[in-house]
C-alpha cells in the first residue's frame, strides 16, 4: 500500500469518526430533550395530583399531611399579601420639587451714541469712526434715569450738534524756583550825615 492510500484511508477514517461523534451527539440530545420532557409531564402530574389532593383535605386536621396542608395555607395567604403590597409599592409618585420657572434675559441696553474720546466728538449709533480725527467711536449708554427723562434724539439731531471741543486738564503748577526779592536796603545812617 502507498504512502497516499494510507494518507486517503487515514483521511476518510478522520471524517468518518467526526462524522459519528456529531451524530452521536445530535442523537443523544434529541434523547435527553424526550427524557426532560417526560420529567416535565411527571412534575406536573405531582402537581396536579398535590392540588388536588390538598384542595379535597385542606379542611381535614386529622389527614397525615395537615401540617403541609397548613404550610400550603399560610404560603397562599402570603403570596395575596405580598401582591397587594406589590401593588401598593407600583403606585407609589415620586415627590417632586418645584420647578421654578424661567426668567427671560433681560434685553441688552442699546447705545444712545457713538463718542470719540480722542476729540469729543459725538454721532449717531450707525458711526464707527471719528469724522474729525478717525479715532473708533466708543458707544455710549443713558443711564436708566436719563433715558427715562431725556427726548429721545435722531440721527439728524446729533449730526447737527457741533464738535465739542476736548477738555484739557489744568496743567500742574510748578513751584517757583526763582530767588526771593530782597527788599531794598535801608539807607545807612552815613548817608543820611551827610
Amino acid at each position: 500500500m502507498s504512502f497516499f492510500d494510507q494518507l486517503k484511508a487515514n483521511l476518510t477514517n478522520a471524517g468518518r469518526t467526526a462524522q459519528q461523534a456529531a451524530k452521536n451527539m445530535s442523537d443523544s440530545s434529541a434523547l435527553k430533550r424526550e427524557m426532560n420532557t417526560e420529567k416535565s409531564n411527571i412534575q406536573q402530574k405531582y402537581l396536579e395530583i398535590g392540588q388536588t389532593y390538598y384542595t379535597q383535605h385542606q379542611n381535614d386536621p386529622a389527614d397525615p399531611f395537615a401540617e403541609q396542608i397548613a404550610s400550603i395555607t399560610a404560603s397562599a395567604k402570603r403570596v395575596e399579601e405580598l401582591e397587594a403590597e406589590i401593588q401598593v409599592v407600583q403606585s407609589r409618585k415620586a415627590e417632586l420639587v418645584p420647578v421654578p420657572q424661567a426668567t427671560a434675559p433681560a434685553a441688552a441696553p442699546h447705545p444712545s451714541a457713538m463718542v470719540c474720546m480722542q476729540c469729543g466728538a459725538t454721532y449717531d449709533t450707525t458711526q464707527v469712526f471719528c469724522a474729525n480725527c478717525g479715532q473708533k467711536l466708543t458707544p455710549q449708554y443713558p443711564t436708566s434715569a436719563a433715558a427715562a427723562a431725556a427726548p429721545a434724539q435722531t440721527a439728524a439731531d446729533v449730526q447737527q450738534q457741533p464738535a465739542a471741543a476736548p477738555e484739557t486738564a489744568p496743567a500742574p503748577e510748578t513751584p517757583d524756583t526763582t530767588a526771593p526779592e530782597t527788599p531794598d536796603a535801608p539807607a545807612s545812617d552815613a548817608n543820611s550825615e551827610a
